[in-house]
């Protein structure tokens, strides 16, 4: 049986990487994927789809591409645009408004309506008391098991997930699109 090669790549300085370098090591050996994890440091949405899609990017190594980025507060439709838009290897875009502690914060408790990013990122810091330069961690005993409960609590009350290639209202965010993808999560997570 052939395995579907998929690359998760990110922006995020580290946060990210880490999440989605513990999220490749949980999915389940019978999914039949081959994850690679790269992080594109700072770099502007569009440039990393702009570099995957060049003749020497890499894209045709994988069969999907998921690119997970903060909103930080931009419009990101032009980013998901050109996933959408890429032919060949299916590309999504995953986008947490205002930033990615919208996903982490969810593990822990339902999501609240954040000011800004750091609003968001405060909140990220009381849950798991990671304080400084730590607070860009994730806790050692990060709960990648609560993210079913994460599903459910990372939008407000009575809103909508996003999905791939959408991007949704603050707070939200589509990462459980992409753990739908991996078989982390069962069907329509709802809210």
């Amino acid at each position: 049986m052939t395995r579907t090669t998929i690359l998760l790549i990110t922006n995020g300085e580290k946060t990210e990487k880490s999440y989605l370098e513990g999220i490749r090591r949980i999915v389940p050996r019978d999914a039949n994927l081959s994850i690679t994890v790269k992080g594109e440091n700072g770099k502007e949405p569009e440039t990393i789809v702009r570099n995957l899609t060049r003749s020497q990017g890499g894209l045709d190594e994988y069969d999907e591409v998921w690119i997970v980025v903060d909103h930080d507060g931009k419009d990101r439709r032009g980013f998901l645009d050109a996933c959408r838009k890429v032919r060949g290897t299916r590309m999504f875009g995953i986008v947490s408004t205002p930033c990615f502690e919208v996903w982490l914060n969810a593990h822990y408790e339902r999501v609240r309506k954040y000011r800004d990013q750091e609003d968001a990122k405060r909140h990220y810091v009381r849950l798991t008391g990671l304080t400084g330069a730590a607070a860009k961690n994730l806790p050692k005993d990060f709960p990648y098991d609560a993210a079913p409960d994460a599903a459910r609590r990372c939008c407000l009350t009575g809103a909508t997930i996003p999905g791939a290639n959408e991007q949704g209202p603050s707070p939200s965010t589509a990462v459980p699109r992409l753990l739908e993808r991996l078989g982390l999560l069962m069907g329509d997570p709802g809210v």
